[in-house]
C-alpha cells in the first residue's frame, strides 16, 4: 500500500483535496490529518474492519471506544436514543467547538465504536478542514489522535511513529500545529428519560 502525502492549508483546504480525502474514507481508507487540536486519524465509523485496522495502528491490545466527529445535532441524534431539550440546548451553545458529549448509543450506532456502558462519544469540530470533510462525506467519522497508545499526541509529522505514517492511506501535512486546549468531555446519560 502506498501512502499519499498532501500539503494542506487547514483554513482553505481546497475542494479537490477534500474530495480525494472523502473518496479514501468512503473506500475504507484511513486518513492522517491536522485536527483542531493535534494530528489525528480519521476513518469511516461504519466499517468494522477499518476501525479494527485503526486500533492496530494505535497499538491497542483490546477493543476501545472511539470518539466520532459529526456535522451537527441531527447526525449526532441519529447515533443515539434521542437528544432531549436540555442536552440540545447545551449543544446549540457549545457546538461546533471542543466539546465531546457522551450519550446512550442508539441502534444505528456501530457496536465497535461504543463504550462498554453502551454509550457513544461525539463532537462537532469547528475547524474548516474537519467541517469541509464532514460536509462532503455526510457520515460520522472515527477521530483519534495519531499516536501510539500511552504516548503524547503529535503536533507535527516528525512526532508521529513510522508505523502509523506507513499504515495510513493519506497524510495531510499542515506543518507544526499551534498549541491548543484539548476537547472537554461531558457525559449526559439522562437522554430521553433515562438516568
Amino acid at each position: 500500500m502506498k501512502t499519499t502525502l498532501i500539503r494542506i492549508d487547514t483554513d482553505k483546504p481546497g475542494l479537490e483535496i477534500i474530495e480525494q480525502v472523502c473518496s479514501c474514507l468512503l473506500g475504507g481508507g484511513i486518513v492522517l490529518y491536522p485536527s483542531d487540536t493535534v494530528y489525528g486519524l480519521l476513518c469511516h465509523a461504519d466499517y468494522k474492519e477499518t476501525v479494527e485496522r485503526l486500533s492496530v495502528l494505535k497499538g491497542y491490545k483490546e477493543r476501545r471506544p472511539f470518539i466520532l466527529i459529526v456535522d451537527g445535532i441531527s447526525m449526532a441524534e441519529s447515533l443515539t436514543d434521542g437528544i432531549d431539550l436540555e442536552v440540545r440546548e447545551i449543544l446549540l451553545q457549545r457546538w461546533p467547538g471542543r466539546l465531546t458529549i457522551v450519550l446512550p448509543a442508539g441502534n444505528r450506532c456501530p457496536e465497535w465504536v461504543r463504550g462498554e456502558d453502551n454509550t457513544v462519544a461525539m463532537r462537532h469540530p469547528a475547524d474548516p478542514l474537519s467541517n469541509s470533510i464532514l460536509s462532503e462525506v455526510r457520515i460520522p467519522l472515527v477521530s483519534t489522535s495519531a499516536n501510539l497508545s500511552g504516548m503524547q499526541p503529535a503536533m507535527s509529522l516528525a512526532e508521529i511513529p513510522e508505523s502509523i505514517l506507513d499504515g495510513v492511506d493519506i497524510i495531510l501535512d499542515a506543518g507544526t500545529l499551534p498549541p491548543s486546549s484539548p476537547s472537554t468531555i461531558i457525559r449526559l446519560l439522562r437522554s430521553q428519560g433515562r438516568t
